[in-house]
């Protein structure tokens, strides 16, 4: 089985149950973009992905959601939204990096429902941090490696608080999906296991890492691995603003798999 996940800091941990030998060294794992991660899994050349919430409720003909495991936060240091002005202010433009959608869009739900600005997005190609904040534009969208060391006199807000402070849900920025009708029942079993142990060892994990405190608090506490009630009901939640914002025809329901119980695993550790 091939596994396609982000090159990115928070899906590294959590595959790092793979890595520790805590799963069937059968499952290959590849890094790539979001981008590249879904393209790999619609061409066939993955079997399973980690693909953004909203590539899955968006397309729910063309995905399958695993269940157990997902990524989601209560707040998201990897992603900041840096206003000139105060929110009394009004926000006509916002700059965005259209390799993250769903970030911008959960950008613009946040600054409508929360502050009451519509603003228009103007789209930035492979922005550099810098770049992005020079842009002219009333706020602009921070995502990477570099946020949360972000150090600017302007207003910033961290999206996935903002999210959790609007529905009380954490927010889900990527689910586990196979192609319709493809998914692998021992593979979900044995995602869910790997998964478990990275969770299960995330302190041990952090060790081999070099965070600043508001980092490693994020990984320790805030980094959620479970596809539970909670993420589900957010799942729900932005579902609903996808309709109401014309993402989509109507509202998406999550083309959420079952697996049978495997009687053997006593350890069930995500379910």
């Amino acid at each position: 089985m091939r596994l396609a996940i982000w090159n990115e800091p928070t899906a590294e941990f959590l595959v790092s149950g793979f890595l520790s030998g805590a799963a069937p060294s059968e499952v290959e794992i590849v890094r790539g973009s979001r981008a590249e991660c879904e393209r790999w899994l619609r061409a066939g050349l993955a079997d399973a992905a980690l693909v953004p919430a909203l590539s899955v409720l968006r397309d729910t003909e063309a995905f399958d959601a695993l269940p157990a495991v997902a990524l989601s936060t209560w707040d998201y240091p990897f992603a900041r939204l840096v206003t000139r002005e105060k929110l009394d202010r009004p926000i006509r433009t916002l700059a965005v990096d259209p390799r993250y959608a769903q970030e911008a869009l959960v950008a613009r739900i946040i600054l409508s429902e929360h502050y009451g600005a519509e603003p228009v997005l103007k789209p930035y190609e492979t922005p550099a941090m810098k770049e992005m904040l020079a842009a002219g534009e009333d706020a602009a969208l921070i995502i990477g490696v570099d946020a949360p060391g972000l150090q600017t006199p302007r207003y910033a807000m961290d999206l996935g608080q903002e999210w959790y402070e609007l529905t009380n849900y954490p927010m889900v920025w990527g689910l586990f999906a196979t192609r319709k009708g493809e998914a692998d029942e021992p593979f979900a079993r044995t995602l869910r296991d790997a998964v478990a142990a990275s969770d299960e060892h995330r302190d041990l994990w952090l060790q081999t890492r070099e965070t600043y405190p508001e980092l490693h608090s994020f990984y320790l506490e805030n980094l959620r691995v479970r596809l539970d009630d909670l993420a589900l009901a957010s799942l729900t939640k932005f579902g609903d603003y996808l309709y109401f914002y014309g993402v989509t025809e109507e509202t998406p329901l999550l083309p959420l798999i079952a697996i049978a119980d495997d009687e053997q695993d006593e350890r069930r550790p995500l379910l």
